[in-house]
C-alpha cells in the first residue's frame, strides 16, 4: 500500500512539473523539441496528430518543436539508427525553420527525402538544445490490435480520477510527466534524453544527477525471474556512489540471460538482484555534441543498412 502511495506521489509531482514547464518555460524549462520514431509515413501521420493534440491539451508548450520520424521508406533500421535518423530529422528541420515555422502549431513532419546539408554551425546550434526522443516504433505482440495507433497512446487511466471531467490520460501523457523533471537535470548545457514508448518509469527524475560529457543509461536493481525477460546491463565495479545513486561505467549488455549467464558475467549484485537496461538513455555534454554531430553524418551509414536490410540497435 505504500509503495502504490509512493508511485501516485511521484506522478502527481511530476505532471505538477509538466504543467508549470507549458506554462511557464521561461520559469520551470521545458524541452526545446519532442521527437517520437515511428515505423512507417502512416504511423508518423497519426503521431504527428498526436503531438498537435498534446500541444492543444496543455501537455506540450507551443515554444516546442515536436516531430514524428518514420523509418526511412518504413523499412526497420533498429532504435540505435532511428536515433541517428531522428537527430538528423531536427537538424533539418531548424535548417529549414525559416520554411517550417509558417506554421503555428509548433509542430514539423520531416519529409523522407530530405538530404539538407547541415552546417558545422548548425552543429553547434544542435549541441545546445535539449531533446526528449521517445522510441515508439516497435511492435507489440502482447496487443497487437495496439501497433497501429501505436502503443505510446494506449489510454492509461492512472490518476484519471484527479480530473474526472477530464480526457483519460494516455501513455504518452504520463511518460511526458516523468520526462519533465529529468530536464532539471541538464540545466543549461544541452542535450538528449531517450525513453521508450512501451513502458512507464514511475521514479522521480527531478533527483537525477547526470555525469558530464558521457552517455549513461538510467538502470534499477531487479529479481532475476524478471531479469530473464529483458535486457540487462552489467556494470563495473569501479565508480562512486551514495546513498540514493551510483555512477559507474557500463562493462556489458546481456540481453534476456540465464542465472549461469548472469554469474559468468559478473551482472549479479551483493543482493542477488541484477540491474534492468531500462532504455532511458541519458546523453550531455561532449557525449552529446559527438553524437549530433555523428547523426549529421550518419546519412550513408542509413543508406547502407536500408541496402543490406540489416538494423543498428541500442
Amino acid at each position: 500500500m505504500n509503495k502504490q502511495l509512493d508511485l501516485e506521489q511521484v506522478l502527481r509531482k511530476s505532471w505538477y512539473r509538466l504543467r508549470l514547464s507549458v506554462r511557464s518555460p521561461s520559469r520551470v524549462p521545458t524541452w526545446d523539441a519532442i521527437v517520437l520514431t515511428a515505423a512507417s509515413p502512416e504511423q508518423a501521420a497519426l503521431y504527428q496528430w498526436q503531438l498537435k493534440r498534446a500541444v492543444r491539451m496543455g501537455r506540450i508548450s507551443d515554444s516546442t518543436v515536436t516531430l514524428a520520424v518514420p523509418d526511412p521508406d518504413g523499412h526497420r533500421i533498429g532504435s540505435g539508427a532511428a536515433t541517428l535518423n531522428a537527430i538528423l530529422a531536427l537538424a533539418n528541420y531548424y535548417n529549414n525553420s525559416q520554411v517550417a515555422n509558417d506554421g503555428n502549431d509548433g509542430s514539423y513532419m520531416p519529409s523522407e527525402s530530405s538530404e539538407t546539408e547541415v552546417s558545422a554551425s548548425m552543429i553547434d546550434f544542435l549541441k545546445k538544445q535539449h531533446i526528449l526522443l521517445l522510441h515508439a516504433g516497435g511492435d507489440s505482440k502482447r496487443v497487437p490490435w495496439a501497433n497501429p495507433m501505436g502503443k505510446v497512446f494506449l489510454p492509461l487511466p492512472y490518476l484519471a480520477a484527479d480530473d474526472p471531467d477530464g480526457p483519460v490520460p494516455l501513455l504518452f501523457d504520463h511518460i511526458l510527466a516523468i520526462s519533465s523533471c529529468a530536464r532539471q537535470a541538464y540545466k543549461n548545457e544541452g542535450g538528449l534524453f531517450i525513453m521508450t514508448g512501451d513502458v512507464l518509469p514511475c521514479f522521480d527524475a527531478s533527483s537525477m544527477v547526470l555525469p558530464e560529457d558521457t552517455a549513461c543509461i538510467i538502470t534499477v536493481p531487479i529479481t532475476l525471474d524478471i531479469a530473464s525477460n529483458h535486457g540487462v546491463i552489467v556494470a563495473s565495479k569501479t565508480g562512486n556512489s551514495d546513498e540514493s545513486f551510483s555512477v559507474n561505467p557500463v562493462a556489458n549488455l546481456l540481453q534476456k540471460p540465464s542465472v549461469q549467464e548472469l554469474n559468468n558475467h559478473h551482472a549479479l549484485l551483493d543482493d542477488g538482484r541484477t540491474l534492468l537496461d531500462t532504455g532511458i538513455i541519458a546523453v550531455r555534454g561532449k557525449a552529446w555534441e559527438d553524437l549530433a554531430t555523428l547523426s549529421c553524418l550518419s546519412q550513408p551509414f542509413i543508406s547502407q543498412l536500408l541496402n543490406t536490410r540489416k538494423e543498428a540497435r541500442l
